[in-house]
């Protein structure tokens, strides 16, 4: 072999003195069935001459390319822990993720204003023949809507965050993250609470069922007033829907926001208001986003379990790539419990 020439698998078969196909095996691992000298030499042969592992030709043979498309922004701290879960779990199982999203970080869009794009990105991935997909909701959502072919061809998809019947899913578990919510306030006795909800786009089936459930538990605790807001289509109007909250004829005492984003515009409303945090009016966020703690006062928040979430979603698509899960069972949902984290915005309810 020339110094020029890339080493081939037969040319490491032939240094270690053994058959091209037990070099094949020993160089993907599977080496049990061989002797301990047997592997020396060919793990040193590979090294020695520079042999690296063919992907494509891999690929190729196997039906797998050992990837998987993550479509996911890294849109705030929670869905930067969510894809830290992912890069871990399948980096360890040797799959390399390929991560793409919709828009830049600095004005991230609406996935509706983005179809377009956004289909382009899962096109490419499917070109590539990644073995799965890992999907945020939006994107989810548009795979079952212009891709039903790949649905009925089960490539693997996992979905975090979005409550469907065609897919794995992994979300947190709602009832039991807002029955905390809910326990924690009527405990400091508010009795006249608000939630705040986020757009509740159809791809926003985690704050339609977030808000739903957090009502389902007050109403289940008996006498207490209680109503709900969401944001316009668009999500811009955050700031108007907290004036509107706050200056209701329900004057509430408490309000729940089903993310901390929706949070900060309750707190820039009370200042305006001239409303005290929490002496007039306690908030509670979800999610503990890297800003819930510098807000002033710190807000008492849910806290996800992200990083958890991500490794729980890479390890459904693996075990459906590597048929631990068979092609033909039903979409597995994963819920994962939450926690709540009590900081200073919530106190008990004012006596008047």
């Amino acid at each position: 072999m020339s110094s020029s020439q890339v080493p081939r698998l037969k040319d490491v078969a032939r240094a270690a003195n053994v058959s091209l196909a037990a070099a094949s095996r020993i160089l993907r691992g599977d080496r049990k069935r061989f002797g301990e000298e047997t592997c020396r030499r060919v793990l040193e042969a590979s090294q020695k001459l520079g042999w690296r592992r063919n992907l494509l030709v891999s690929g190729m043979q196997t039906g797998r390319t050992q990837t998987v498309g993550v479509l996911i922004p890294p849109f705030d701290s929670y869905w930067i822990s969510v894809l830290s879960g992912i890069h871990e779990a399948l980096t360890e199982s040797e799959y390399l993720p390929i991560t793409v999203w919709v828009g830049s970080l600095g004005d991230m869009p609406h996935f509706e204003t983005e179809e377009a794009r956004g289909l382009e990105l899962i096109n490419r991935l499917l070109d590539r023949r990644v073995d799965g997909l890992i999907m945020w909701p939006p994107f989810g959502l548009n795979y079952y809507h212009h891709f039903p072919e790949f649905v009925k061809r089960r490539v693997p998809v996992a979905v975090i965050d979005h409550y469907s019947s065609v897919a794995d899913s992994v979300e947190t578990d709602e009832k039991q993250a807002t029955a905390l919510v809910a326990e924690h306030l009527l405990s400091l006795g508010h009795r006249r609470i608000a939630c705040l909800s986020s757009r509740e786009a159809p791809s926003q089936t985690w704050a339609i069922k977030r808000r739903a459930s957090f009502e389902e538990a007050l109403r289940n605790s008996g006498t207490v007033q209680f109503q709900s807001w969401h944001l316009n289509q668009q999500g811009t109007d955050g700031p108007e829907v907290a004036r509107s909250l706050l200056t209701s004829g329900l004057k509430p005492t408490a309000v729940f926001t089903v993310s901390d984003h929706e949070a900060a515009f309750v707190y820039s409303a009370a200042k305006e208001l001239g409303l005290s945090i929490p002496g007039d009016l306690s908030v509670v966020g979800f999610a503990d986003l890297d800003f819930a703690a510098t807000l002033v006062p710190p807000l008492t928040t849910i806290r996800q379990r992200p990083e958890e979430i991500g490794r729980l979603s890479a390890k459904l698509i693996i075990d459906r790539i590597e048929g631990r899960i068979a092609d033909e069972a039903a979409p597995t949902t994963v819920c994962v419990p939450a926690d709540l984290v009590e900081r200073a915005s919530t106190a008990r309810a004012p006596s008047s």
